[in-house]
C-alpha cells in the first residue's frame, strides 16, 4: 500500500515538478562508484539508505516512504512516458526522507507529487474514494474505467481520509480479475492500512480480465473495523487489437529500438526480444534512488508485433543518436489487425564525416553478470543503437562462493564474424583494482593482461594489491592498446599519478571540473564514454571518434590517441578554431585573432551550449530548438585549451551526480575533447590545478600505506615510489615547463628535465637505463651521453633557417599499432625558436603521397616543447606508430617555421621501417 498526503486531483492544479539534479560532492561520488562496482558487477541491486517507518516518524516522512515505494514500483513494472519525472520525482522523495540539505520543501514536494500523478490518472485507469469517518463514497462522475480483455493493466485507487481521525482500513478486490502472477502484484491489496487524518493512500492493483470476461462493474471492499463498505465502480471491456510492424531504410528491414504508448498511458511491448531481461531492465545508478527500471522500449530485429487496446497507438522507432526519430500514431479498433512501416530519416551522416560512434565500455553479460550473452544479439543491438564500435570487455570477479571471467565469447581482438566496414566488435579487458587504485579499460589488445583484477574486492579476501595498475597498462601498451581510466576519478585514485607518467590514453565517464584540472596542467588528454553494459543500456553514453579515410579499427582507436573525439549521451557537438579541428595544437602568437566555432545537432532540444576555455566560459546559448551555433573571435594573450559542451539537465542543487555535463549521468549531454592553442610556444599551466593533483596523490599514498596489501615490502615500497615520483612530478611541473622553453638551462635543470621525460618514455630497459646513467650525471657531456642511445633523428638548422633531417639507424624496429618514443638531438645554429613539424610520406606509392599507415608527431607536452628555444643543442621527443606491418620504406618530412617546408632545403629523410605485425590474426583492415 501507498500511504500518502495526496491533494485531491484536479486537472487545474497543475504545478511544476522540480527534476534531479546533477551536481555533488567528491564523497557521494565516490560512494555511488563505489556501490556501482560493486553492487553493479556483482549483480546486486543498490538499495537506497531510506528510513524504516516508525511511529515517531513525521507524517510527512510517512509520506515520502510511501510515494517514494510508489513511484519506484511504477518505474520497475509499468513503464510510462513519465519514466525519467518517476525518478525524478523518487530521488527528492528520498532526499526528503533522508534529511538532505537539498530537499524540496514539504508544500513543493507536495505539488510536485500531484502534478504527476495528474498525468498519470489522466490516462491509467484510476478512481477516486473518500473516507467521512463513517463510510466510504466514490468521487461523483466516475466514469467507467476500460480494460482489455488478456492484457495486464494497473489500476490506482486513491482514498482520502477527510475524517480528522486515522482510520485502519483493508482493500479489497474481486481476486478474479487481479494479476496474480504479475510482478507487482504483492502491491497492497488485502493488507491493514493505517491512514492518518486529513491524509491519503494510493493502492496499485494489477487488473487482468480473461478473454471470457462480460462487462460488469468492479467491486471493490473496505473493511474498516468491523465494518466493511463495498464500492461497485462502471468497467467497460474491450478486445486487444494486433499491431504488426516493419522498420525499413531504403527498402531494407533493419534492426531499431521500439516504443510503444498505448491509449492507456502503458508501454507495451512485444517480439523474441521483449520479455529478455538483460535488454529490458537497468539498475537506476543516477540519481542513487536504488532498484531497477523497465525500459519503455524493446528491441527489434527489424520487425514486431504485439497486443495492444484499442485507440491511438504511438509508434516511436530510433536508430541511434544520427538518425532521427520515426513516429506514427495509427488508431486501432476493438480486434483489430494494423500493418504499418516506419522508418527513421538520418540527422546527420556522422560516418561521411569520419565521425565514427563507439562504446568503450561495454560487459555484454546479463544483469547478473556471471552469465554470457550471444554476440549475435550484440550486434544485433548495436546496429539498432548505431553504434559503429563496441568494445566487450572481458573482467574478473571472485567471492568466496562464486568467480567467473566474463564476457568469454571470443578471445581478445576483433570478432569477424560480426565486423565490417559499417560495425565492428573488438574484445577487451577491463583491469581492475577496487581496493586501491581503480578500473581500467584495456583496449585493441591480444591476449588478456594478467592477473585481470586485483586486491580483495575484486580478487578474493586473500588477494594482495599487487601487480601496480602501472604494471598492467604497460603490458597493455606492450600489445599496441590503449589505456583509459574507467570511472572518472570518482573511484580511481591512480588518475593523477597516470596521466603525469603518460600511461593514460583517455579518460572515460570524466566528470568536467576534474577534467578541466588535468588541462590547466598542460596534458593533452582526449575524453571518451562506455555505457558499462549492462549497468545500463549499450550506447547510453558514447564516443564519437574522427578517422581519415575508410573505418577500420585500428584507425578508430589512433584517432582516440590522438584526441579527436566528443562524448555524448544524445547530442552531435563539433567544434573549430580557425581551421583546426578538434585534437590539434593551434600554434598563435600574443594577442594573434582566433575564430572559434561550435556547432550543435540534437534529436532533443538543447538547452545550455557554451564554449569553454580554461574552465572560463567565453560563449554560451540557451536554446530549445535542435541545432545551434557559436561563433567568436578571440586574441588569446596565453595559452589556452578549448573545449564546447551542451547540457538539457536541469541546473539545480542537488547532490547526486558528476555535474550537468559529464554525458554518462543521463541523456541530453554532450563534450567534446580540446583543441589547445599555444601562445609563444607555452603551454597551458596553473599552479593551483597542479597543487590539487600534488594533494590527491599524497592523499593515496597515506591510503596505501595504511591500507595496501602487499606480500613483501619491495612491492609496498614500488607502490610508494610510483606515488612519490608522480607527486615529485606535479611539485616541478612547472619548473619543468619552463626549462622545456628556456635558453641556456644549467646542466642539474637539463638532466632532471630529461629523467622525467624518459620516465614519460613507457619503462622500457633502454630508457630505464638512460635514467641510471642521467641519475649519476654531473655534468652536460654525461647528460648527453646517457641520452645518445635513444636518438633516433638529428635535425640541425643552419644560419640560413635551413632544415636537414637525417636517421642514426640504417633500420628502424616499430611494433604494429604500438606508440614508440624516441628522441631528437637538434644542432639549431640559427638560433630560432618556431615548431618542429613531422610528417611522413609513402615513397613505395607512385606518386609519393601521405603515408596514412604510419604516424609521426613531435610530442609537445608539459617536459617536452617541439618549439626550438633557441639553444646550439637540445633534444625533443618524437613518437612513431605504424598501423600497417612488415618491410616499408617512408620519407620522414621535416620544417622547422616559415620557409622551411622547401623540398631543395633538404628537410627529408628517408628511412627503412621494419614493423613486427600483432598476434591478431586480423589486423582490422
Amino acid at each position: 500500500m501507498h500511504c500518502n498526503e495526496m491533494p485531491m486531483l484536479t486537472r487545474q492544479n497543475r504545478m511544476s515538478v522540480r527534476g534531479f539534479r546533477d551536481r555533488s560532492g567528491m564523497a557521494l561520488i565516490i560512494a555511488v562508484l563505489l556501490v556501482q562496482s560493486l553492487r553493479a558487477h556483482e549483480g546486486h541491486q543498490h538499495t537506497p539508505q531510506v528510513n524504516a517507518g516508525s511511529k515517531s516518524q513525521s507524517i510527512d516522512n510517512q509520506v515520502a516512504e510511501s510515494y517514494h515505494r510508489l513511484w519506484t514500483k511504477l518505474i520497475e513494472h509499468w513503464p510510462t512516458p513519465q519514466q525519467e519525472q518517476l525518478i525524478s520525482q523518487a530521488w527528492l522523495e528520498q532526499q526528503a526522507l533522508n534529511g538532505d540539505a537539498n530537499a524540496a520543501a514539504p508544500g513543493e514536494l507536495k505539488a510536485s507529487r500531484k502534478q504527476l500523478l495528474v498525468k498519470l490518472f489522466d490516462r491509467v485507469p484510476s478512481i477516486e474514494v473518500t473516507w467521512d469517518g463513517t463510510t466510504m463514497l466514490l468521487h461523483k462522475n466516475t466514469s467507467p474505467l476500460s480494460f482489455c480483455r488478456t492484457l495486464t493493466t494497473p489500476l490506482f485507487v486513491a482514498v482520502h481520509n477527510r475524517s480528522g481521525e486515522s482510520v485502519r482500513l483493508r482493500p479489497r478486490v474481486d481476486p478474479r480479475f487481479v494479476a496474480s502472477d504479475h510482478a507487482a502484484a504483492e502491491s497492497s491489496i488485502s493488507e491493514w492500512t493505517d491512514i492518518a487524518g486529513n491524509s491519503e493512500c494510493v493502492f496499485l492493483v494489477p487488473m487482468l480480465y480473461p478473454a471470457d470476461a462480460q462487462a460488469a462493474g468492479i467491486e471493490i471492499s473496505f473493511d474498516h473495523g468491523v465494518d466493511s463498505s463495498k464500492l461497485v465502480v462502471p468497467v467497460q471491456l474491450t478486445d486487444c487489437g494486433i499491431l504488426r510492424g516493419t522498420v525499413v531504410d531504403d527498402d531494407q528491414r533493419v534492426p531499431a529500438r521500439v516504443t510503444v504508448i498505448s491509449g492507456d498511458g502503458m508501454c507495451r511491448f512485444g517480439g523474441q526480444y521483449a520479455e529478455k531481461s538483460t535488454l529490458t531492465k537497468k539498475p537506476i545508478i543516477y540519481p542513487p534512488i536504488g532498484g531497477w527500471q523497465r525500459m519503455t522500449y524493446f528491441y527489434s530485429d527489424g520487425t514486431f508485433e504485439l497486443k495492444v487496446p484499442p485507440g491511438e497507438i504511438e509508434v516511436i522507432v530510433e536508430r541511434g543518436f544520427h538518425h532521427q526519430r520515426g513516429r506514427v500514431s495509427p488508431s486501432i479498433a476493438s480486434g483489430q489487425i494494423v500493418d504499418l512501416a516506419v522508418s527513421c530519416e538520418p540527422l546527420v551522416d556522422m560516418k561521411q564525416l569520419g565521425w565514427i560512434s563507439g562504446d568503450t565500455h561495454v560487459h555484454w553479460v546479463t544483469n547478473q553478470w556471471n552469465v554470457d550473452e550471444p554476440l549475435e544479439l550484440l550486434a544485433l543491438v548495436q546496429r539498432a543503437e548505431g553504434l559503429m564500435v563496441a568494445n566487450n570487455l572481458t573482467l574478473l570477479q571472485r567471492y568466496a562462493n562464486e568467480a567467473f571471467i566474463k564476457p568469454s565469447q571470443a578471445p581478445m581482438g576483433p570478432v569477424a564474424e560480426f565486423s565490417d566496414t559499417s560495425f565492428h566488435i573488438q574484445m577487451g579487458e577491463e583491469y581492475r583494482n577496487e581496493d586501491l587504485y581503480g578500473h581500467l579499460n584495456f583496449l585493441n589488445i591480444d591476449w588478456l593482461v594478467q592477473p585481470i583484477g586485483t586486491g580483495s574486492i575484486i580478487a578474493g579476501p586473500d588477494a594482495i594489491d599487487y601487480p601496480l595498475n602501472r604494471t598492467a597498462i604497460q603490458a597493455c601498451r606492450q600489445q599496441g592498446g590503449i589505456s583509459i581510466e574507467a570511472h572518472g576519478t570518482g573511484g580511481n585514485k591512480d588518475v593523477p599519478v597516470n596521466v603525469i607518467h603518460n600511461l593514460t590514453d583517455s579518460l572515460d565517464q570524466m566528470e568536467p571540473e576534474m577534467y578541466y584540472r588535468l588541462l590547466d596542467c598542460g596534458f593533452r588528454l582526449p575524453l571518451t564514454n562506455g555505457s558499462d553494459h549492462p549497468a545500463r543500456p549499450l550506447g547510453a553514453a558514447r564516443c564519437y571518434a574522427k578517422v581519415d579515410g575508410q573505418f577500420y579499427y585500428p584507425k578508430w582507436i589512433e584517432a582516440v590517441r590522438q584526441g579527436r573525439t566528443f562524448t555524448t549521451s544524445g547530442p552531435l557537438i563539433f567544434l573549430t578554431v580557425d581551421d583546426h579541428q578538434i585534437g590539434d595544437v593551434v600554434t598563435a602568437g600574443h594577442q594573434q585573432s582566433l575564430t572559434i566555432r561550435a556547432h550543435v545537432i540534437s534529436r532533443e532540444p538543447i538547452g545550455q551550449f557554451q564554449i569553454i576555455s580554461n574552465g572560463d566560459v567565453i560563449a554560451e546559448t540557451y536554446t530549445e530548438q535542435t541545432t545551434a551555433e557559436l561563433e567568436l573571435a578571440v586574441a588569446p594573450t596565453e595559452s589556452c585549451w578549448i573545449v564546447a559542451r551542451c547540457s538539457h539537465r536541469d541546473d539545480g542543487n542537488a547532490d547526486w551526480g558528476f555535474g550537468n555535463f559529464n554525458a554518462i549521468t543521463g541523456p541530453g549531454i554532450a563534450h567534446t575533447s580540446p583543441i589547445y592553442v599555444e601562445v609563444d610556444g607555452r603551454v597551458r599551466f596553473d599552479p593551483a590545478a597542479a597543487a590539487f593533483w600534488q594533494d590527491q596523490i599524497r592523499d593515496h599514498l597515506r591510503d596505501v600505506q595504511a591500507k595496501g596489501r602487499f606480500a613483501t615490502e619491495s612491492q609496498l615500497a614500488e607502490a610508494v615510489r610510483y606515488l612519490e615520483h608522480g607527486m615529485e612530478m606535479f611539485a616541478q611541473l612547472e619548473s619543468h615547463i619552463h626549462s622545456a622553453r628556456q635558453r641556456n638551462p644549467s646542466w642539474q635543470t637539463t638532466r632532471d628535465r630529461m629523467i622525467h621525460v624518459l620516465r614519460r618514455f613507457g619503462g622500457d630497459a633502454e630508457s630505464a637505463a638512460a635514467i641510471d646513467e642521467l641519475k649519476g650525471a654531473t655534468n652536460f657531456r654525461e647528460v648527453q651521453a646517457a641520452c645518445e642511445p635513444l636518438v633516433l633523428f638529428d635535425v640541425s638548422v643552419n644560419p640560413e633557417s635551413r632544415v636537414k633531417i637525417s636517421s642514426r639507424r640504417d633500420r628502424i624496429r616499430l611494433h604494429q599499432q604500438r606508440p614508440e618514443r624516441f628522441l631528437i638531438k637538434v644542432e639549431n645554429t640559427a638560433g630560432i625558436t618556431a615548431p618542429l613539424n613531422l610528417s611522413a610520406i609513402d615513397v613505395a606509392l607512385n606518386p609519393p603521397t601521405a603515408a596514412d599507415w604510419l604516424s609521426v608527431e613531435v610530442v609537445d607536452s608539459p617536459f617536452t616543447s617541439r618549439f626550438f628555444t633557441g639553444d646550439d643543442s637540445e633534444y625533443k621527443v618524437m613518437q612513431l606508430t605504424s598501423h600497417l606491418s612488415g618491410l616499408r620504406e617512408s620519407r620522414i618530412i621535416g620544417d622547422a617555421g616559415q620557409g622551411t617546408q622547401d623540398l631543395g632545403f633538404r628537410a627529408t629523410s628517408d628511412v627503412l621501417l621494419e614493423i613486427r605485425p600483432k598476434w591478431s590474426s586480423s589486423n582490422g583492415r
